[in-house]
């Protein structure tokens, strides 16, 4: 019988949307399975399964129904089938994962559980006080932080191994390195721009304060109408309003890619972040990165090498570092080259699978 892989999904996260196939929640457990050789479940309550099988054709998704009970519906699914779930994934140490968990550890003692904690130092503070947080981690023969300060505080608070594994780009295709002769004036800012925490109205207050005639800063990701006029209104007048441009959200893999190949300087306003997947993919395409103190940043700018690091809230700051740096070529040309080739030997999801493999000792 073949070994598998199954991503069993908290209550927290029954719902995957389209953007998760593609990030660290499905993609962690699909190149772990290829890696290794292992079939590959996906089981939650709701994702685009047509999406997932275009992608990953060989991925299966197992539905749990979510009405009464999630939980009991989960582990009757468990009761039923863990015997035939080698590795358990699980992303975050939601409450809901300790009775899932324990109950595949019963049904399965052999099986092993590996969690992606996805822990940022806010939810880690809070994580502290409840009793079911370290009973939880002790359940799991692997786990892992996305960023080295997070898992030095995890390690020291619950004396067990944590083990490094930062969050990576995923290549939907193959790319050649970029060079610094093709980038132009732009800095960039991808997510959900109209999320709070992004606090993207700061990264556009800071472009303005910065008086760059010759750049363009590019607002990349979905915002909703009343977010938009938000923003129109604090460009109104302003001399330099037509150097903001908002894009929008961007769907298309190879014109998303060409975003993060043109801009120079990525720019993250974020008050909260648990290593942001966009970080990889600035690096990736060796931008300099200016961003406030979330956690990650650290580690993506090699302590300030290459990078900016302000206070989260320190639009002002910011602003005097992207005037300063974007007078800076050399700074952003060396940027460019030694951060790209950090990023595509070490950040690669398929790379970084392997060091998890080797870890569950597979």
């Amino acid at each position: 019988m073949s070994k598998r892989i199954a991503f069993i999904c908290s209550v927290e996260s029954y719902k995957l949307s389209d953007a998760h196939i593609f990030k660290d929640l499905c993609l962690v457990p699909i190149l772990l399975g290829e890696e290794l050789g292992y079939e590959v479940s996906i089981v939650t309550t709701e994702m685009n399964e047509a999406l997932l099988q275009q992608a990953f054709p060989t991925v299966k998704f197992e539905s749990i129904p979510f009405e009464k009970d999630y939980v009991a519906n989960m582990n009757a699914y468990l009761a039923k089938h863990a015997k035939d779930i080698d590795i358990a994934f699980a992303i975050g140490p939601y409450p809901s994962y300790l009775a899932i968990l324990k109950t595949y550890q019963h049904y399965n003692p052999q099986g092993k559980i590996y969690m992606k904690l996805d822990v940022n130092r806010f939810w880690l503070h809070r994580l502290k006080s409840y009793p079911y947080f370290l009973e939880l981690l002790q359940l799991c023969d692997l786990l892992s932080s996305e960023c080295v300060s997070i898992q030095t505080a995890i390690q020291v608070y619950s004396q067990l191994a944590i083990k490094h594994i930062p969050n990576g780009f995923y290549e939907h295709f193959p790319t050649a390195p970029v060079s610094f002769h093709d980038k132009e004036n732009r800095i960039l800012a991808v997510g959900r721009l109209d999320a709070p925490e992004k606090q993207t109205i700061l990264t556009v207050k800071a472009f303005l304060a910065a008086q760059l005639p010759d750049w363009e800063l590019r607002l990349v990701g979905p915002m909703s109408a009343s977010y938009q006029e938000e923003l129109r209104q604090l460009l109104d007048g302003h001399p330099t309003a037509a150097q903001v441009t908002m894009v929008g959200p961007i769907y298309d893999k190879v014109q998303l890619e060409e975003e993060y190949r043109k801009a120079k300087i990525f720019c993250l306003t974020s008050v909260v972040e648990c290593y942001a997947h966009v970080f990889a993919e600035a690096a990736k395409n060796g931008c300099y990165i200016v961003t406030t103190d979330v956690d990650g940043a650290a580690d993506i700018t090699m302590q300030q090498r290459f990078g900016t690091i302000h206070p989260t809230h320190d639009w002002e700051g910011i602003g005097r570092t992207l005037q300063q740096v974007a007078t800076q070529e050399s700074l952003l040309a060396d940027t460019c080259v030694q951060l790209q080739a950090f990023a595509r030997k070490e950040l690669n999801w398929c790379h970084i699978v392997k060091r998890v493999a080797e870890y569950l000792s597979e």
